[in-house]
């Protein structure tokens, strides 16, 4: 993540949504101004510390990484859930069928 100029620049979207500075960011997180502005610039990575405090003020984690709505990233993990839980029927099936023959 370090560097990427996408994510670098969702964040600094929010930001501005927010009408929020550096330093407001800063210590609303309680992160260092500097370690804020390094991000910005690309020198610092975010860290999970960080990505952690901004979930929990209710920043959009997903879309700051991705670039996708949280709606989106549930969507794709709905699909999943459905397709493993598919693949478990099936394996289910498949082990009651070997049951039966080993009874026999």
């Amino acid at each position: 993540m370090k560097g990427d100029p996408e994510i670098i620049k969702r964040f600094q979207h929010l930001m501005r949504q927010k009408n929020l500075t550096q330093t407001e960011i800063a210590e609303r997180l309680r992160f260092s101004r500097t370690y804020i502005s390094s991000i910005i610039a690309g020198r610092s990575d975010f860290s999970g510390a960080f990505l952690k405090a901004l979930a929990f003020d209710g920043w959009p984690i997903t879309w700051i990484l991705t670039g996708q709505s949280e709606d989106q990233s549930t969507e794709d993990w709905k699909t999943r859930a459905e397709r493993a839980e598919e693949k478990l029927k099936l394996l289910d099936y498949h082990v009651q069928r070997l049951e039966k023959l080993v009874k026999k």
